[in-house]
């Protein structure tokens, strides 16, 4: 763009700045979209081409049905239940827990980072997925009286923390039996083995971590995949 057209758009936008007329300003704008783009558009055709891309936008968005939240979906022969949008994905839990009780940690710590369930989870669990289909989530470990010690965990599979467990109470199934969260009771080392946990009625809990308990494995899923 050549200084002569920068000065008259300049002027225009001069002019608009203290002229009220709303007439006369519509007119300069034109003319500024004119001069900006070397008089290769005309200032309709502008507005025209951007509606058009703006509309098939849209209607190619509306296509997309990601599942509401409570509303259930297989994948891979399992059962999901949607809870929300979290971290660019879609948070799930599966619809039915799994078959085996299991304990939070075979060695009684309330540690999610070291848990072995977590290293079940996502190792021999994990392979039923297709990697690319899921989006690593970071989980809040903070503890239920407030403890940031465990600090936090990426997994492609996880536990729901509390905190999501009451954000997104409504949606979550009801199921029949004890299950485990991931959130610790206390990281206060005399109180190692308490954890979280959810009883059948929706109450939460604690119980030692090497205790076994039903367990819902809960995963990110990448929005593509609905596409």
């Amino acid at each position: 763009m050549n200084s002569n057209i920068l000065r008259a758009i300049e002027s225009l936008c001069d002019d608009i700045a203290t002229d009220r007329n709303i007439e006369n300003n519509q007119k300069r704008a034109n003319a500024i979209l004119t001069l900006a783009f070397g008089g290769i558009f005309t200032p309709e055709e502008i507005e025209e081409d951007y509606t058009e891309d703006d509309s098939a936008a849209g209607a190619e968005k509306d296509k997309i049905k990601f599942p509401k939240p409570g509303e259930q979906f297989e994948y891979n022969g399992v059962k999901f239940t949607a809870l929300g949008e979290e971290q660019g994905g879609i948070l799930a839990i599966v619809s039915e827990l799994l078959e085996d009780e299991m304990p939070l940690d075979e060695s009684n710590k309330n540690d999610w980072r070291t848990s072995s369930l977590r290293k079940y989870l996502n190792g021999e669990y994990l392979e039923q997925f297709n990697r690319g289909d899921l989006l690593p989530f970071v989980s809040d470990l903070t503890s239920d009286d407030g403890m940031k010690d465990y600090g936090t965990a990426e997994d492609y599979v996880f536990l729901l923390s509390c905190d999501l467990y009451r954000k997104y109470r409504r949606f979550v199934p009801r199921f029949n039996n004890w299950w485990w969260t991931l959130t610790p009771w206390t990281c206060n080392p005399s109180f190692a083995p308490g954890a979280r946990n959810v009883y059948s009625s929706g109450e939460v809990s604690n119980n030692s971590a090497c205790y076994s308990n039903g367990v819902a494995p809960a995963c990110l899923f990448n929005p593509k995949i609905f596409e």
